[in-house]
């Protein structure tokens, strides 16, 4: 089984609600599935407001306590530990604008 991270991704408040990190999300769950990863790991860090771990849930992403403190964040001080499934729609390559 292979795993990988993402280390950091932000969205500047600017540019939310525009399907950026949306598009980020699809573009990195390919590039794992082309690398042979069945799953990406990361912490989503909302400084306990709840709001940007609901955002990864509805994007697929599950909370992973068994991997809380592996990741960096023991007991969940630097943020919630989530995990989701590698996947590629089968049309993203047709419809991603972003070159390779």
């Amino acid at each position: 089984i292979g795993v990988a991270a993402i280390i950091y991704m932000f969205v500047e408040e600017e540019y939310r609600k525009r399907g950026i990190g949306e598009l980020a999300l699809e573009v990195i769950s390919a590039i794992h599935a082309v690398q042979g990863c069945d799953f990406t790991v990361l912490v989503a860090d909302d400084k306990g407001s709840g709001k940007l771990v609901e955002w990864y849930e509805a994007h697929g992403f599950k909370r992973a306590p068994k991997l809380q403190n592996m990741m960096g964040s023991p007991d969940g001080n630097f943020g919630t530990t989530m995990i989701a499934p590698t996947a590629v729609p089968s049309d993203f390559f047709c419809r991603c604008k972003i070159r390779w």
